[in-house]
């Protein structure tokens, strides 16, 4: 808009030595003398006739101007119509202007919502993957636990057996294996000092006497 407004100003300065430059030529040259004549004289009948009808006067015969005054008119005419027809110009240019930024500003948010449409879709779909990885892994910690709990059964039986058999040998009562002992043993640590307090720590922890 500054760009229009500088460039009006501009011509509303430059109209009078337009005005100056036509009204020059239209005396100099006979063609262009004869075309603001005819302009003057075709818009002052113009001029008249309205005036009379808007004032309510009966029509009659309307003067033609003489050709000092008619070059003059039409000169002025000529080079305010060039004033106005440059002044129009430069609004519809502006205008365009103006159009043609608001259609690329709205390119660029159209872009803008597609990419970050895009972006959403793609995180979505992370999402998604993330939460399909999560539950795999869910499956695969339960069917870890499931078989970790039926090793612990099993490490449960043979070390059960085991204490039993040792107990048996040195004249000690039965005793059960806790999940402390099983865990231990899982983790790989040597158990046997671990059974043998445990046993120890039983009630009946003395050993049967043995027959000579």
């Amino acid at each position: 808009m500054s760009s229009f407004k500088i460039a009006s100003l501009l011509f509303r300065t430059l109209s009078k030595p337009v005005a100056s430059a036509l009204k020059t030529q239209a005396k100099d040259r006979e063609v262009f003398r004869s075309l603001c004549i005819n302009v003057a004289q075709t818009t002052h009948r113009i001029e008249m006739t309205w005036k009379m009808k808007v004032l309510g006067y009966q029509p009659e015969r309307i003067r033609p101007l003489n050709d000092a005054r008619a070059v003059d008119a039409g000169a002025n005419f000529l080079g305010e119509a060039f004033i106005f027809s440059v002044a129009v110009s430069l609004i519809f240019a502006e205008q365009l202007r103006s159009r043609n930024q608001a259609r690329k500003q709205r390119n660029a948010v159209d872009d803008r919502l597609d990419k970050l449409e895009a972006e959403s879709g793609e995180a979505k779909e992370q999402v998604q993957r993330l939460r399909e990885e999560r539950d795999l892994l869910r499956g695969e910690i339960d069917e870890l636990a499931r078989e970790s709990a039926a090793l612990g059964d099993i490490l449960r039986k043979v070390l059960g057996k085991e204490l039993d058999r040792w107990s048996a040998e040195h004249g000690y009562p039965a005793t059960k294996i806790n999940q402390d002992v099983v865990e231990r043993f899982t983790n790989g640590e040597n158990v046997d000092s671990a059974i043998r307090e445990m046993v120890a720590a039983t009630p009946a922890a003395t050993p049967t006497a043995t027959s000579e």
